[in-house]
């Protein structure tokens, strides 16, 4: 991996970028030392600016080096780096410099994405956006958090600090439970929006993040980088595709990006969509707490779920949420609607939720057992485990997820079952014995059981 290093004052990145903006040195007064973070050199530097003080939740304004500095920082958190962050990341400064310049002056435009195909759960495109862009979207979506944030109805579950698939889970089987016990029985309405992504209308979505923006006064630089994500069209801008033809061929032609109707389409992979997502659907739980006066109502995305004891109230609202969602969002549901009782079990994230108990949902189960009877196949002879040390690492990674997952569900006999058919597994997660020909390690897994 490239090491970053500091463009030196006098090379031509530093001269590119200051000749395209001489208003640089008044619009970033700060003397940075980006090593250990101290700015303006503990006060010492000030050349006669105050130093601006902010509070957390507050407008950013015409976006400074400090501002970029930390969105490239949180951009490159837990990533594994691509060629093009390499690129960007082998001369930030210079880089940082440049979109700064770009975001100031209201011509920074989004940079063509990266189109590829992820096959699980289900085929579906994924749109990766330049590094430029992501450290952009790093530094725009913090300051719209700020101002949605406290708007949000708490059963909101997807891209949100705090929130997320296990705590949608465990607030579904309390919702199950709470009716359940309540007056026994009791239903359960599950909707999902169809080709949600590709559907949402950007000029309706536009005016809801416009209005909003000018009521509390956001700055221009935030209105105009805002509008700049969603006035092009996503799927047609230069998109280079990183992807087979039978690769692109798993993808329904209606959710491909480039098929989307005129005006409509987010790009998935996106932080910016993550987030422009909840403040779409955000008039949806707006509209079924307050108008509906739902109680027991949670969103994952585009997966909604309403629980009540009477199943007429459950239809009633069903056709009202459907009249809304396409009067109002230009959306509609899946055909595929769920009216039923609770001790059916309610099909949600992974899991199957009962108001007494969560399982594992069994395409879940199925996963692990393919994924350890391929790896036994290629490594697994008699009673001896043939396996580099990189492919046990894989396989401890991918059994802690699944084992990260199963945690969330009452799984003790499904546990055992799958090490009473894969005995090797215990010993293959802890090796204790190797030989370093050749990097490979060899276990005889009854010897370490009985020795």
């Amino acid at each position: 991996m490239t090491k970053p290093r500091y463009p030196h004052p006098g090379c031509s990145a530093w001269s590119q970028v200051y000749g395209e903006a001489a208003a640089w040195s008044s619009a970033s007064a700060w003397n940075v030392n980006f090593n250990n973070g101290n700015v303006n050199n503990n006060h010492r530097n000030n050349n006669g600016f105050a130093l601006a003080v902010r509070r957390a939740g507050e407008f950013q304004g015409a976006p400074g080096l400090q501002e970029l500095y930390r969105a490239w920082k949180r951009a490159r958190r837990q990533k594994v780096p691509s060629f093009n962050q390499l690129h960007f990341d082998a001369n930030w400064a210079a880089h940082l410099l440049q979109l700064e310049v770009q975001l100031t002056a209201g011509t920074w435009a989004p940079r063509p994405s990266t189109c590829f195909v992820a096959t699980r759960p289900k085929a579906r495109e994924i749109h990766a956006p330049d590094f430029a862009d992501r450290v952009v979207h790093h530094w725009l979506v913090p300051q719209l958090e700020a101002i949605w944030e406290p708007t949000f109805i708490h059963d909101c579950y997807a891209n949100r600090r705090g929130k997320g698939s296990h705590a949608a889970v465990r607030r579904a089987q309390a919702f199950a439970r709470q009716v359940h016990s309540g007056q026994g029985g009791g239903w359960y309405l599950q909707l999902d929006v169809a080709n949600f992504f590709n559907r949402i209308h950007r000029p309706i979505l536009w005016g809801m993040l416009k209005a909003r923006l000018q009521r509390v006064g956001a700055p221009d630089t935030v209105q105009r980088v805002t509008h700049a994500l969603l006035r092009h069209a996503p799927g047609t801008a230069g998109v280079r595709v990183r992807a087979t033809a039978a690769e692109l061929a798993l993808v329904p032609a209606h959710k491909r990006l480039a098929n989307a109707p005129a005006g409509r389409g987010l790009p998935i992979g996106n932080l910016s969509s993550q987030f422009f997502a909840n403040v779409y659907l955000d008039a949806l739980d707006q509209f079924v707490k307050h108008e509906l006066k739902a109680q027991r109502y949670l969103r994952y995305v585009d997966d909604f779920v309403l629980f009540h004891h009477d199943r007429a109230q459950l239809l009633e609202w069903h056709a009202r949420i459907e009249r809304f969602l396409q009067e109002r969002l230009g959306l509609q549901l899946k055909d595929d609607v769920r009216l039923r009782r609770l001790t059916d079990g309610l099909d949600f994230l992974g899991y199957v939720i009962h108001p007494t108990h969560t399982l594992a949902r069994r395409r879940v189960v199925g996963h692990l057992r393919a994924a350890l009877a391929e790896w036994e196949g290629r490594h697994v002879s008699g009673a001896v485990i043939h396996a580099r040390a990189d492919e046990l690492a894989k396989l401890r990674t991918r059994v802690a997820s699944f084992d990260g997952h199963l945690r969330h569900a009452r799984a003790r006999r499904l546990r055992r079952t799958v090490v009473n058919r894969f005995a090797w597994l215990p010993t293959a997660l802890r090796p204790r014995r190797s030989t370093a020909s050749s990097g490979s390690i060899r276990i005889n897994f009854e010897a370490l059981h009985h020795g």
